[in-house]
């Protein structure tokens, strides 16, 4: 195993207790928002900060980690990897460093993408108060997404409906069905919930308590699961005209991308996190952003979520097909491959390092 390799784990536990260990003796101040379920072993799980700088600073450099719980462990492991290699060392002048570690914690020790609700937590950031969007896609192929048994017939009936939905209406309108999410069916794949849940209002007090003295806020949320393996692409959400997203271009260049036009592995999904930021520091220079790592075939990993949601509808852990499902559903979103834990934490350092040397 390489010295990167090292900072990632094999559980959320193992994963929290290193980012805990490197945050302490890198020097942060850290703090835990503790959730109020508990992990499989009934240990206490949480959103863990970790600090660097004054609390004052005019301009704050944001990673977070574990939106999709799953995907924790490749964010995690590269927040650990920086935090232990003295990336927080010697920054710009009033400037602040802070990461924010599983930021939905149940998915990640529990081993799922959604959170304790069956939520979605990247379609949850929008206001609720107002109709949820529509996403007359995933009706069509609802069946497919939701079989009510797992067997091989089911899987290659919900195939071969997808590829004909996709025929009929095109690739992009296929991975929006898919992936743009829905608030009909609380039970189903990509449920963006009706409501505010835990980690969304835990996230906003974290942005408050922790970038409101901030005029200038750049924010990083690692992600794993699309697009070729471990190339990172940025996600944005902002319009291509928009002076955040022309600035991350200048920054970062072309694997800068905005959901509101063609090229981007991600769909323009209603309720993203990063959106919080811009909602919660209204009146500041804000620019958030997603970092999208590849791993394995997009069929593989739309695979493994519809075998994830079915176990979680038919026994959970107790059910005899949990173990392979659970690993299904891992490795669809962490490659536990050394190169791939180099390529990550090395574009995640040099991004975040452009974000510093703008800063001074």
């Amino acid at each position: 195993m390489t010295e990167t390799a090292d900072h990632f784990s094999q559980s959320y536990a193992e994963a929290r207790a290193k980012f805990r260990a490197a945050a302490t003796k890198a020097g942060a101040e850290t703090r835990q928002n503790l959730h109020p379920l508990k992990g499989p072993d009934g240990q206490e799980i949480a959103t863990d900060v970790a600090r660097f700088g004054p609390a004052t600073a005019r301009r704050i450099l944001g990673i977070g980690s574990g939106t999709h719980g799953v995907e924790g462990y490749c964010g995690s492991g590269v927040q650990t990897a920086l935090l232990s290699s003295g990336f927080a060392d010697a920054l710009p002048a009033d400037t602040a460093l802070v990461f924010i570690h599983a930021i939905n914690p149940w998915g990640f020790a529990w081993g799922r993408r959604v959170n304790e609700d069956n939520v979605d937590l990247n379609r949850n950031f929008l206001d609720h108060a107002k109709p949820h969007p529509e996403n007359p896609g995933y009706e069509d192929i609802y069946e497919a997404l939701n079989p009510a048994e797992l067997t091989e017939d089911a899987i290659n009936a919900g195939r071969a409906k997808m590829k004909a939905y996709g025929d009929a209406h095109g690739p992009a309108a296929l991975q929006h069905a898919l992936a743009g999410g829905q608030y009909t069916y609380a039970e189903g794949v990509q449920f963006g919930g009706l409501k505010p849940v835990w980690s969304n209002t835990n996230l906003r007090q974290i942005i408050q308590r922790e970038m409101s003295k901030a005029e200038e806020i750049v924010y990083i949320d690692i992600h794993s699961g699309l697009g070729p393996r471990g190339f990172g692409e940025v996600i944005s959400t902002a319009a291509e005209m928009d002076p955040a997203y022309l600035k991350m271009r200048d920054w970062w260049g072309e694997i800068v991308h905005s959901t509101q036009a063609a090229g981007s592995v991600s769909s323009n999904v209603p309720g993203s996190i990063t959106e919080a930021f811009g909602q919660e520091l209204q009146g500041r220079d804000v620019m958030p952003c997603g970092l999208e790592f590849g791993t394995v075939a997009m069929n593989l990993v739309a695979a493994a979520l519809v075998a994830d949601n079915w176990l979680h509808r038919h026994g959970g852990l107790d059910n005899p097909a949990a173990p392979a499902i659970k690993r299904q559903i891992r490795d669809a979103f962490y490659v536990d491959a050394d190169d791939w834990k180099e390529d990550v934490t090395r574009q995640t350092r040099d991004m975040a390092s452009k974000v510093l040397a703008s800063f001074r």
